[in-house]
């Protein structure tokens, strides 16, 4: 009996799955996120330039502040749809009440910060006390949003961003370092200390963990998974603020890569979709993942259909791993 198993767990080391999974065992994200930068290097190594790198940085800004919201959610078993709908409404509303407008500058960005605390707010109420399946509530809150979006622009967005916005998305400062980078390294920064040096942080991953549990030795469970919500439609609305600085003019294409984008980006980094295992510093290296993908995936010189199989078969492939470790394990 001991030597069929023996032989059965020899065969099982030789597999592909386990070893693939020793790796990311080791630090599998940073192996994958070294490959791409080596390819990279490869193809273009002035692609690796100072400048370069600033821009593939600046480009995933905005993503990377939407994978901390989504991993902030995905700790206490939560998810959001929405946030690409949420990030096109504050960008329209930005740029289509300031209208280019310096003096109305504050006004939107507090109108824009309140909206997204409102649909964070919304979609929390929906899971959290109306225990409607995460999945199924963001996505309706994602419908509603889009329909109001296109009432109000009546399908054209107008306007553009004031001064100080387009400054966020698109401003550098020292005249090489990007504003919108400089925000996403602050946040993710206050996030990683929130998560693990405060109370509240150990309350996220005691309720991800197990909810019942965390009840039981006095955590508010409601209450830590609705301030989670409102926080991630928060940085959500903060997301959209930078975009709409980003962007030259508003639109309504590019917001529905967003949702997939950042929940791919938290898996890739580490945090299970079961909840209680992760954290921030993983999401970067996803978020960076995902950005230097979409640019190797250019110089390769792919047309868009191409480049979303490819992102999928590769994604899929890293989350099959974790898949493949925790079983081993």
């Amino acid at each position: 009996m001991k030597d069929a198993k023996l032989k059965i767990e020899t065969k099982k080391r030789k597999t592909f799955i386990y070893v693939f999974s020793n790796i990311f065992r080791k630090g599998g994200v940073y192996f994958v996120f070294l490959i791409l930068v080596v390819f990279i290097g490869i193809l273009s190594p002035k692609s690796l330039g100072p400048s370069h790198i600033m821009d593939m940085l600046k480009n995933s800004s905005v993503l990377g502040i939407v994978s901390i919201a989504q991993t902030l959610l995905i700790l206490t078993r939560g998810i959001d749809l929405s946030v690409g709908a949420n990030i096109i409404f504050v960008m329209l509303l930005v740029d289509g009440i300031s209208m280019g407008n310096p003096n109305k500058t504050v006004l939107v960005i507090i109108l824009a910060l309140v909206v997204g605390i409102l649909i964070g707010l919304l979609n929390g109420i929906l899971v959290v006390k109306l225990k409607i399946e995460p999945l199924v509530g963001s996505l309706g809150v994602m419908s509603l949003i889009t329909g109001i979006s296109y009432i109000y622009t009546m399908g054209f967005g107008k306007g553009t961003a004031p001064p100080f916005i387009n400054t966020l998305g698109s401003g550098q400062l020292f005249g090489f370092l990007p504003v919108s980078v400089v925000i996403w390294a602050v946040i993710s920064i206050v996030f990683i200390i929130i998560l693990k040096k405060t109370i509240f942080g150990r309350h996220i991953y005691a309720v991800g963990s197990n909810p019942k549990s965390a009840a039981v030795v006095g955590i508010n469970v409601s209450r830590v998974s609705l301030i989670v919500y409102v926080i991630s439609g928060l940085l959500v609305s903060l997301a959209g603020i930078i975009w709409a600085g980003y962007l030259s003019s508003p639109t309504f294409s590019g917001g529905q890569y967003f949702p997939l984008d950042s929940i791919a980006a938290v898996i890739l980094g580490g945090t299970l979709f079961a909840g209680g295992v992760g954290g921030v510093g993983g999401s970067i290296i996803g978020t960076l993942i995902i950005g230097f993908l979409a640019s190797l995936l250019n110089m390769i010189g792919l047309s868009h259909p191409w480049k979303l199989i490819s992102s999928g078969l590769i994604i899929l492939l890293i989350v099959f791993s974790y898949s493949g470790r925790s079983r081993t394990n």
